[in-house]
């Protein structure tokens, strides 16, 4: 209802103000495609292969960014002096030696992690234990055969046995990545389907696209997602089946029995002996965001600041050495980014209030560079009237691509605080570029969370209002083929003047934001 008031002054207000103000025409008008394609160009160059954090190309990028921040002008208040902000960042990767060895009367055989054996977490760690065969993830067992899995290395298909035949994404993703831990179980080895969506192969795509093979990384002092407090792997299921190779049993048998209704008895092997050697490598590496500060030309506004981002990493190459150029995600909202600094810069009229420009780093990651920010401000948040976040402005997603539309941005985030900034939004977008606003991925209780998913987050949780530009998931997401020839340029523009435009609003409004939201 507070939100409709809102909408309801604003619907009064466009009567009288239906177009950009002539004191920054200037600076809007220089937000052009043919610029920003110039900065998509050469953020998504194969010698920047894909900006993978703390990497080569990453820091090519930021220089890339500064180059262009000293060009205008801005002032570097980063680190000595410099457009950097600096932090480090916690590196684990799986040691290569991380094996499984299964282990007979009379012989051994090992098998390699990557061939064999793939996690999304990791233990230090080496165990082992004679095996048992537990069924699915629900598998219920008996109290007898449940004692005697202590000590033991458990074997288990993925998922429950009741999605065994789902083939949908959502599915599969919930059939890879499920658990089970029986207690006293040493460690779990789940074996994935030999055909169809849920193989060892597309655990291994799936899981390499987390950034296993470069690393994960965390905060220093922060909980790792990555470490575990137990050993859980994805094995082949020739893994398997050598493990049973001299039991008179075969794994499908095994598999069949496991999918009746009966209840399923558990296959002790007292005779084998699995030993899991688990390594990580831990480093410690740098990398930065870019920050440019444009100072306000009020005595008293200038203190505040508004701040405007986008994250400039993306994910680097795959172990073939194939790179994800992220043209959408997001070399479009740095372009963007940077022909919004520009267009400050060129306007002859300046801003009351502070504008600070980041290039954030290890967004990918894990919102790095924005947490580092948000616990290392160039200016207090409580002096920070807003932020704007830009990721991903150059596609369309499925749902526009079916209906040919492009004249869209989804909005998030920007009435969750503030419904005056959402009111701004509205006003700007009307005296502009008059894009559809869509808002149905606001809500934060939305499954595919992206209130949660980008750096306006962390600002966010700290009271800072916020909006987010978003163009949706499209097929390219994450790949390869996300390129720069694939991207709506004229799109990019209308966004870039859409938050030239609210950004001058926010810069000037001689008042920090009411913070009444939708909560309230």
């Amino acid at each position: 209802m507070r939100r409709v008031l809102y909408l309801i002054i604003l619907s009064s207000s466009l009567l009288f103000s239906q177009s950009i103000d002539k004191s920054i025409r200037v600076g809007y008008e220089s937000i052009k495609a043919t610029d920003l394609k110039t900065h998509l160009e050469i953020l998504t160059s194969d010698s920047l292969e894909g900006r993978e954090t703390t990497f080569t190309g990453q820091k090519k990028a930021a220089n890339y960014i500064a180059a262009h921040f000293r060009k205008l002008k801005l002032d570097a208040m980063g680190d000595s002096g410099a457009y950097f902000q600096h932090f480090d960042v916690e590196v684990t990767k799986v040691n290569p030696k991380t094996a499984v060895e299964i282990e007979w009367t009379n012989s051994k055989k090992k098998f390699a992690w990557k061939e064999h054996l793939i996690a999304e977490t990791a233990k230090d760690t080496v165990v082992s234990g004679q095996v048992a065969f537990v069924g699915f993830t629900d598998t219920e067992l008996d109290s007898t055969s449940s004692a005697k899995l202590e000590g033991r290395i458990i074997f288990v298909f993925i998922g429950k046995k009741s999605i065994t035949n789902d083939t949908s994404k959502a599915a599969t993703l919930r059939r890879l990545f499920a658990i089970r831990r029986d207690p006293g179980t040493v460690a779990s080895l789940m074996i994935p389907d030999e055909n169809g969506p849920a193989t060892f192969h597309n655990a291994k795509k799936i899981i390499s696209g987390f950034g296993i093979d470069n690393g994960i990384m965390k905060l220093p002092g922060s909980i790792s997602r990555f470490r575990a407090n137990f050993v859980r792997l994805i094995i082949t299921p020739e893994l398997a089946e050598e493990t049973l190779k001299n039991s008179g049993v075969t794994l499908s048998q095994i598999k069949q029995a496991a999918l009746q209704d009966s209840p399923f008895k558990p296959l002790f092997l007292d005779n084998v002996k699995i030993k899991i050697t688990s390594k990580l490598d831990i480093e410690i590496k740098q990398t930065e965001n870019v920050v440019g500060f444009l100072h306000g030309t009020d005595p008293d506004l200038k203190k505040q600041v508004l701040v405007i981002s986008a994250h400039y990493d993306h994910i680097g190459k795959n172990e073939e050495g194939k790179i994800f150029p992220g043209a959408d995600d997001n070399a479009s909202g740095t372009s963007a980014l940077l022909e919004i600094a520009e267009a400050f810069i060129k306007n002859p009229l300046k801003p009351k209030r502070s504008v600070l420009f980041i290039g954030m780093t290890g967004e990918e990651k894990g919102l790095f560079g924005s947490q580092y920010y948000v616990s290392n401000p160039l200016v207090p948040l409580n002096q920070t009237i807003a932020n704007l976040n830009m990721d991903m402005l150059g596609r369309m997603d499925t749902t526009y691509e079916a209906m040919k539309d492009s004249n869209y941005i989804y909005i998030v985030g920007s009435d969750k605080i503030s419904l005056e900034l959402d009111s701004l939004l509205v006003l700007s977008n009307n005296e502009t570029v008059k894009l559809k606003l869509d808002y149905r991925y606001n809500d934060e209780s939305d499954p595919e969370r992206f209130y949660y998913r980008s750096d306006h987050y962390n600002f966010a949780k700290n009271g800072v209002p916020i909006v987010f530009f978003f163009d949706g998931i499209n097929r390219d997401y994450h790949q390869p083929t996300d390129t720069p020839d694939k991207i709506l340029l004229n799109r990019m523009e209308k966004v870039g003047k859409l938050v030239y435009n609210l950004g001058w609003k926010l810069a000037n409004l001689n008042r920090m934001l009411n913070k009444t939201s939708t909560r309230e």
